[in-house]
């Protein structure tokens, strides 16, 4: 009997080793996830992809931002077109661009009388000094008060009140934005350039004028 047993234990081992083998896959694998080596070099593929996607696009976009060159300042429309006109002699076509920008200026007046009728009278007053160069404000902050005059520069505003004062007349300097216009030629980078001769003899025509790099408008 224990004979009979020992042999069918025996075959039972062979037969489930046999079983295991034609499988082919160790029982501790069979639970593990397929193709892991190969799930991982894809993910890796498809971020590269991402990454080279979105510095394709940055280099789109940084190509469409093309440079302009830009030269100026010029104070006068006339200017401008003077000088446009010498760089189309230079093969150059350049576009005014006209800059409005706000300069500090410098405002003598008056101050604001408590009413019109006490700020006719510092007016008739001025008439009887000789002095015709004035205005009375109506309306805003500086409502009552009379403007002896609006000036660019400190200099000239203190002259102002030098003379005023000299004459018998209490006025004030006040700081005031003046609105300032200016004209810029500006034309593509990767057209004619503009050498250095060229813009000296721009520089001595049209005193202050330089040439910058700027982004071109749309």
């Amino acid at each position: 009997m224990w004979k009979w047993l020992l042999y069918s234990l025996i075959l039972f081992n062979v037969g489930f080793f046999v079983w295991n083998s034609q499988r082919g896959i160790p029982l501790e694998q069979a639970h593990q996830s397929p193709n892991t080596d190969e799930a991982t070099k894809l993910l890796l593929l498809n971020e590269k992809s991402t990454e080279q996607s979105e510095l394709s696009t940055t280099n789109t976009a940084e190509q469409i931002q093309v440079n302009c060159y830009s030269l100026g300042p010029l104070a006068r429309k006339t200017e401008a077109r003077a000088a446009q006109k010498r760089l189309s002699k230079w093969n150059i076509k350049a576009q005014r661009r006209v800059q409005k920008v706000s300069t500090e200026g410098f405002w003598v007046i008056i101050p604001a009388a408590k009413t019109r009728t006490v700020a006719k009278k510092s007016v008739k007053r001025l008439k009887e000094l000789g002095i015709r160069d004035y205005f009375l404000v109506a309306t805003g902050s500086h409502k009552n008060a009379i403007s002896l005059g609006v000036f660019s520069k400190s200099s000239s505003a203190r002259r102002r009140l030098k003379a005023m004062s000299k004459k018998g007349v209490e006025a004030v300097i006040t700081s005031v934005d003046l609105p300032k216009r200016s004209y810029w030629l500006d034309w593509p980078a990767n057209e004619a350039p503009l050498n250095a001769r060229q813009l000296a003899k721009l520089q001595k025509t049209f005193k202050g004028v330089g040439k910058v790099s700027i982004k071109c408008s749309k």
